[in-house]
C-alpha cells in the first residue's frame, strides 16, 4: 500500500481550490490527491491555508449554480449561432455563413418553487395540514365503527 502524501500548501492549496471551483466534493479531492476523506477534512482544519483555499473554491461553484438556477427561474435570452457551410456546384466551398438567432428560455416553475422554498422558507414550504377545517355548523357528524380487531380483549 502505498504512503498518502504529506501536507504541501504550494501544491495541495491549489489543487482542492481549483477541483472545489469546479464542483468536486471532499471525496472526490481526496481521491484526486491519494488521500482519505478524513485527511482532507484534517488538513482543512489543521491548515489554515487548505481550509480556506477549499472553502474559497466551493464559494466559487456554489455561486455559478446559484446564478444558473437564478437566471432558470426568471427566464433568459440568448443568441445562438450557426455556422453554414455551403458549397457550389463546382465542389467549391463558399465562405462560411453565420445565422445568428436570439432565443427565450421562459422562466421555471420548479426553479422558482426550489428557489421560494430554500430563500423564504416561513412563507413558501409544504406543510401537511395539522387539522381538516370543518365547514359550517349544518355539518351533521360523523362516526366510524371499525372492526373488532381482537386485540383490545384482556
Amino acid at each position: 500500500m502505498a504512503a498518502q502524501p504529506k501536507y504541501n500548501a504550494l501544491y495541495h492549496d491549489d489543487w482542492a481550490w481549483s477541483m472545489a471551483a469546479m464542483g468536486a466534493t471532499n471525496e472526490e479531492i481526496a481521491d484526486a490527491i491519494g488521500v482519505s476523506k478524513r485527511t482532507i477534512i484534517r488538513w482543512a482544519k489543521e491548515h489554515e491555508s487548505f481550509g480556506k483555499a477549499l472553502a474559497e473554491g466551493k464559494a466559487v461553484s456554489d455561486a455559478k449554480v446559484i446564478r444558473s438556477l437564478y437566471k432558470r427561474a426568471t427566464g433568459y435570452d440568448y443568441t445562438e449561432e450557426k455556422k453554414i457551410v455551403e458549397v457550389d456546384a463546382d465542389g467549391n466551398v463558399k465562405p462560411v455563413r453565420v445565422e445568428t438567432t436570439k432565443k427565450h428560455v421562459p422562466p421555471d416553475v420548479a426553479a422558482q418553487c426550489f428557489w421560494l422554498k430554500n430563500r423564504q422558507r416561513e412563507r413558501w414550504q409544504d406543510r401537511p395540514q395539522d387539522y381538516i377545517q370543518g365547514g359550517d355548523s349544518n355539518d351533521t357528524e360523523v362516526q366510524i365503527y371499525l372492526p373488532d380487531n381482537g386485540r383490545d380483549d384482556t
